[in-house]
């Protein structure tokens, strides 16, 4: 049996997303580990494994520790399915049949620009907010940056059982005796 995996691309690098290339290379590999334990004793041929980082060597290694028979295709030849756990649900080729793999974790990594956003179609989502300070927005938004992070323990304490931010802004402007913004 043969299984076709494209587009995994180990070491890609997400714009926006750096706080989270762990968590992504993890749900990766995770992947890989459960396509290898469905498919034992298959052959796997990889297309674009590498990503736009990756080290040949470092992608041998970890396929090596996670199958016992495989080859990386450096083929220009477009392929028509996706089988990348990221803003994908997964899809791989056994034989010649393109399949879903409906039953692994996938990651979403959107930009949220406004709370229609927020939905996830994925088993897991990570946002990046856009600030709207940095954005020309003309002149029909208007935008205050306001640090709202405990600094110490006892503002931590304080905080922590409020539930919005604006809760949070005006207790920690309270109890810092700074101006309030309105």
């Amino acid at each position: 049996m043969v299984v076709e995996v494209n587009n995994i691309s180990l070491f890609e690098y997400y714009e926006g997303f750096s706080d989270f290339q762990e968590q992504i290379f993890q749900c990766k590999l995770n992947f890989l580990v459960q396509l290898s334990k469905m498919y034992a004793g298959s052959k796997f041929v990889f297309y674009n494994a590498l990503g736009r980082f990756g080290v040949l060597e470092e992608v041998y290694k970890i396929l090596g520790n996670i199958f016992e028979d495989f080859e990386l295709d450096f083929g220009k030849e477009p392929v028509e399915f996706d089988s990348s756990p990221v803003n994908n649900l997964p899809h791989i080729r056994v034989d010649g049949k393109v399949a879903v793999v409906d039953n692994v974790e996938t990651i979403g990594l959107v930009n949220v620009e406004d709370e229609k956003n927020l939905k996830c179609e994925y088993t897991k989502c990570f946002y990046l907010l856009e600030n709207l300070t940095e954005r020309d927005l003309e002149d029909k938004f208007k935008a205050l940056k306001v640090e709202i992070m405990p600094r110490n323990f006892f503002e931590s304490e304080i905080t922590s059982s409020l539930r919005t931010t604006n809760q949070r802004y005006f207790v920690l402007k309270l109890i810092r005796g700074e101006e309030i913004c309105l």
